[in-house]
């Protein structure tokens, strides 16, 4: 999954909300997600999530004085 913020400006709290469906046959369990840097804060669902529900992790990117395009990224580890 991604998403591009588009155009932002610096020193701005922008967010995301990443919406998925457990399509397995068990409860899906979030152990981590980690951003690639501090700018890049997950938020995910610490309860597993059974067969066929759904869940959300929400990224809030803080761009600070960053300028230019930023590539970042959050990594999911789960028991897929």
């Amino acid at each position: 999954m991604e998403h591009d913020f588009g155009q932002i400006e610096q020193n701005t709290e922008n967010e995301y909300i990443f919406k998925f469906t457990n399509s397995g046959t068990n409860p899906l369990i979030i152990y981590k997600a980690k951003g690639s840097c501090g700018c890049t804060v997950p938020e995910y669902p610490k309860d597993p999530i059974p067969p066929g529900e759904e869940g959300e992790i929400k990224v809030v990117y803080k761009p600070g004085k960053q300028k230019n395009k930023q590539t970042k990224y959050v990594t999911v580890t789960a028991n897929t």
